[in-house]
């Protein structure tokens, strides 16, 4: 929600601890629209990196986003969980696939993998050109003037996890679109550079 810029370290800090989490722990990773992810470990230097995976309860993770797509992976067996942001580059590269990938690696089996798609810019308002649209299957774009289109980010995702092996019932996709909601989110395409950022995080409260 837009109720801060959280792009703001101190606001980032401010809202974790009032949910009773250590925010020392958590990670937020330097975001470039990279398909790159690591697995987080003591250290908080994360460059070029847009997606991270926590193998241990010792750490939470982080990522700003202001119209891409967060998306929330958790194994309901290993408790390893990871965070992505996806943009259309992103996206483009496959960087869901690559963090799945690094989970599987780890022990995951995709059956026990829960997966959230958070609010995002939705096809009513992500419009591309030419050159994007080339990089995506024509079933996620719908014609509009010109050579443009709307591209479906959320369903070529949906389509992603499922290729992956992660089962129907443990997806959910959050209909909101980041653009058209003004009073509620911060949106990057709508604002361009002045607009804040919005967080996602994961997070284990100690017990």
């Amino acid at each position: 929600m837009r109720d801060k810029n959280y792009a703001i370290n101190d606001n980032r800090n401010e809202f974790i601890s009032k949910l009773e989490l250590d925010h020392s722990v958590f990670k937020f990773p330097d975001q470039t629209h990279s398909k790159n992810v690591k697995i987080v470990n003591e250290s908080n230097l994360y460059l070029d990196t847009d997606g991270v995976i926590s193998t241990s309860p010792k750490f939470g993770l982080g990522i700003l986003i202001a119209d891409c797509l967060p998306i929330f992976l958790y194994n309901i067996n290993t408790n390893h969980f990871g965070l992505i942001h996806s943009g259309w580059r992103g996206s483009a590269n496959k960087i869901t696939s690559v963090a799945l990938n690094k989970m599987i690696e780890k022990g995951s089996n995709p059956e026990d993998i829960k997966a959230v798609i958070g609010p995002s810019i939705g096809k009513c308002c992500f419009e591309i050109g030419k050159e994007v649209s080339e990089l995506f299957e024509t079933q996620y774009m719908e014609p509009i003037v010109g050579s443009k289109f709307r591209l479906d980010l959320k369903d070529f995702l949906h389509k992603e996890l499922i290729s992956k092996g992660l089962i129907e019932k443990n997806l959910l996709i959050d209909p909101h679109c980041t653009f058209c909601e003004k009073n509620k989110f911060f949106s990057h395409r709508r604002e361009g550079q002045t607009a804040g950022r919005m967080m996602a995080i994961m997070g284990w409260k100690n017990k």
